[in-house]
C-alpha cells in the first residue's frame, strides 16, 4: 500500500512539473528537470538556480502541512459579458486553461494548516490565463475572506498575476473594488492578511487587495509593479523590469524570503500575530530602592545618555524579546533604518515594537534621527497593531527628528503629527520607554502612551541643549547651563507627571551591563502590560487622555524644587 502511495505521489509531482514548464530541460543549463528533486518541490533548478513560476498546487505542497489543504468555492464560473473573441472565443480560452492546469480558475481558495494554525488562503496560478483577475477570481477571493471573518481566521494570499482580465472588460476592473472592500471588512474584524508576491505580480491585482496586506512578502527577483514592460512599451516609456529588491529598498514591501524558507517564515509570523495572554514565570524585581538617580544635573544626564557604548534599542530588543520579525517601509516609496519595528514576543505575549535606533542613519548628522518616512512607517505599524489587537511598545532614543530640507519638503511635521494622532488614539495598550536621548518632537511622537518610563540616566528636552543655547544665548558654549535649567532629567519628568516610573540602570551602564539593565525593563513591561490589560478599555483610554490633559496643573513649583535637589546632590558629591 505504501509503495502505491509513493507511485501516486511521483505521478502527481510529474503532472505538477509539466504545468510549471512545457520544457523538461532547464532553459539555462539544459539538465533534465524531472530528475531534479529541487525543481519538483521548489520550481528551482538545483544545478544553475533557474527559477520557474510555481503552480497553485506547488504552492500548497510547499507551504501547508501535508494533506491539510481543503479546496473550497469551486462552483464559481467566469461570465462572458463581452462575448469576447480573438483567435478563439473567451469560453474556449477558459476551457483550454482548465484542461492544461487542472484548475477551475486562476485562483485556488480554501483552508489549510501551517504548523497547526488554520489559515484561509487564495493562491494564484499564472499558467491559468496569466493569473488574470476576472469575476470568478474576485468572487472566490471575496467568498474566502468572508468565510475567514466568520471563522475568525487569518488570510494568506499568494499572487502571481498579470492583472485584470481583458476579456471581461470593466467587470474585471470592478473586482479591484470588491476585493479591496473585502480586505477592509477583514481588518474591521481585527484579522490579518499576509501577502506573498510571486513572480510576476502586476496590474489590478497588485493595485488593489494585494497591497492592503498587513505583512507583504515577495520572492527574490520577482517582477512587481502596476505596469509590466509590455504595457509600458505601448506608452513609449522605459521597459526595464521593476524587481522585488528595488521595491524593498523603497519601503513598499516588508521582506524578500527565498522559497525554501517561506514555510518557516510564515510559521513565525503566524505565531506572532495572533493575540494571546501574557504569562510571567518570575515575580518582578523591586526597583524602588534602586532609584539612585546617579546623574547630578541635567548636563550629566545629557552626556551620559549620549555615551557611545550605551545599548541601543536593537540591543534591548534582542535581549528582552524571544522573537522579532521586522516590518519595513512607509508604503510611500521610502524606507528609514532609524525607525525600526515589527512583531515580537514578550513573555509569550505577542506585541508590536516601534523603536528609534540610535545607531541608524546614513551619516553622522542623520544618526539616530527619524525621517518623515520613518514616522509614516510608525503610523503604519500602529494601525497594524490596532487591527491585530497587539500591545504597542515604543523605545525612544533620538537626538531629534531628521530636519533636513529634503525631509521638510516631504512632510516631516505632518508625519510627526500623524504619529502623535494615531498613537494617542490607539485602542490597544501602549507603553513608551525613553532609553537615552529624548530630543524634542522627534521623541514626543512616541511618548503619547498609557505609560511612560525613563531609564534613570536618560533625558528628555524641548530641544537639544546646544540648540537651545544657540537660540537663547546665540552661543553653543552655554549648552551645559541650559541643560541644567530646562528640567531634562528623569527625576524632573517623574515629578511633573510626564513619566510614570523611572527604570534603574546598573552602575557604569554600558553594553557590558545590557543583560542586567534588560531585566529591569522586562519586569516593568510585563507588569505594566498585565496591569493595563486588567483595565476596562474605555476606562484606560479615558485615563490616558486625562493624564496628558492634566499634565502641568499641579506642578507650579516642582521644577524649581527638583533643580534645587539636584544642585544639593551635586554639591554633596563634590
Amino acid at each position: 500500500m505504501e509503495k502505491i502511495k509513493k507511485i501516486f505521489q511521483t505521478f502527481k509531482n510529474f503532472k505538477i512539473s509539466r504545468t510549471v514548464s512545457s520544457d523538461l530541460q532547464c532553459p539555462d543549463c539544459k539538465i533534465n528537470l524531472l530528475e531534479d528533486s529541487g525543481y519538483l518541490s521548489l520550481g528551482i533548478c538545483s544545478a544553475c538556480g533557474h527559477k520557474d513560476t510555481l503552480s497553485a498546487k506547488q504552492w500548497i505542497n510547499l507551504i501547508f502541512d501535508q494533506n491539510s489543504f481543503d479546496e473550497k468555492f469551486l462552483n464559481i464560473d467566469s461570465p462572458d459579458p463581452l462575448h469576447f473573441n480573438d483567435s478563439k472565443s473567451y469560453k474556449q480560452r477558459i476551457k483550454q486553461a482548465q484542461d492544461s492546469t487542472g484548475e477551475q480558475s486562476a485562483v485556488t481558495t480554501g483552508y489549510g494548516y501551517i504548523k497547526g494554525i488554520k489559515v484561509v488562503a487564495a493562491i494564484f496560478d499564472f499558467k491559468f490565463l496569466g493569473g488574470s483577475m476576472g469575476y470568478a477570481v474576485g468572487e472566490k477571493i471575496t467568498a474566502a475572506i468572508d468565510k475567514a471573518i466568520v471563522k475568525k481566521l487569518p488570510v494568506l494570499v499568494i499572487t502571481c498575476s498579470g492583472g485584470a482580465r481583458m476579456q471581461e472588460g470593466t467587470l474585471a476592473l470592478a473586482q479591484m473594488i470588491k476585493t479591496t472592500n473585502a480586505i477592509n471588512n477583514l481588518h474591521d474584524a481585527h484579522l490579518p492578511l499576509i501577502g506573498i508576491l510571486a513572480n510576476p505580480t502586476t496590474g489590478g491585482v497588485f493595485a488593489s487587495f494585494a497591497n492592503q496586506a498587513d505583512i507583504l512578502i515577495a520572492e527574490k527577483e520577482a517582477l512587481i509593479g502596476f505596469a509590466g514592460p509590455r504595457v509600458r512599451a505601448v506608452n513609449d516609456t522605459e521597459q526595464d523590469r521593476v524587481l522585488s529588491e528595488e521595491i524593498l529598498a523603497r519601503g513598499l514591501i516588508d521582506s524578500i524570503i527565498p522559497r525554501n524558507e517561506l514555510k518557516q517564515y510564515l510559521e513565525r509570523v503566524l505565531g506572532l500575530i495572533i493575540a494571546n495572554e501574557i504569562k510571567v514565570s518570575a515575580p518582578r524585581i523591586s526597583t524602588n530602592s534602586m532609584h539612585t538617580h546617579k546623574v547630578s544635573n541635567g548636563w550629566e544626564s545629557v552626556t551620559t545618555s549620549r555615551a557611545s557604548d550605551r545599548p541601543s534599542a536593537k540591543d534591548y530588543i534582542d535581549q528582552i524579546f524571544s522573537d522579532f520579525i521586522e516590518l519595513k517601509g512607509d508604503r510611500n516609496g521610502l524606507e528609514d533604518d532609524v525607525l525600526i519595528g515589527g512583531f515580537a514576543k514578550l513573555a509569550l505575549k505577542n506585541v508590536m515594537i516601534i523603536a528609534q535606533d540610535r545607531n541608524g542613519g546614513q551619516t553622522e548628522i542623520t544618526k539616530g534621527r527619524v525621517s518623515a518616512s520613518g514616522y509614516r512607517k510608525a503610523v503604519r505599524l500602529i494601525k497594524i497593531a490596532n487591527t491585530l489587537k497587539l500591545p504597542i511598545i515604543c523605545f525612544v532614543d533620538t537626538p531629534g527628528a531628521n530636519d533636513s530640507i529634503e525631509n521638510e519638503k516631504i512632510g516631516l511635521a505632518k508625519s510627526i503629527s500623524d504619529t502623535i494622532a494615531e498613537l494617542s488614539n490607539s485602542q490597544v495598550e501602549t507603553i513608551s520607554i525613553i532609553l537615552g536621548e529624548g530630543g524634542s518632537g522627534g521623541a514626543i511622537a512616541l511618548c503619547c502612551t498609557d505609560r511612560v518610563f525613563m531609564q534613570e540616566n536618560s533625558f528628555l528636552a524641548i530641544t537639544s541643549p546646544e540648540g537651545a543655547a544657540a537660540i537663547l544665548y546665540r552661543d553653543k558654549k552655554h549648552a551645559e547651563d541650559v541643560a541644567n535649567a530646562l528640567g531634562v532629567t528623569a527625576l524632573e519628568h517623574e515629578n511633573i507627571g510626564f513619566v510614570d516610573e523611572i527604570i534603574p540602570e546598573p552602575e557604569n551602564h554600558s553594553i557590558k551591563t545590557l543583560k542586567e539593565a534588560s531585566r529591569f525593563i522586562y519586569d516593568a513591561l510585563t507588569e505594566t502590560i498585565i496591569s493595563l490589560q486588567n483595565q476596562n478599555q474605555k476606562s484606560r483610554l479615558i485615563a490616558r487622555e486625562k493624564k496628558w490633559n492634566d499634565l502641568g496643573k499641579n506642578t507650579k513649583f516642582s521644577g524649581k524644587i527638583q533643580r534645587l535637589l539636584l544642585g544639593i546632590t551635586r554639591k554633596i558629591k563634590i
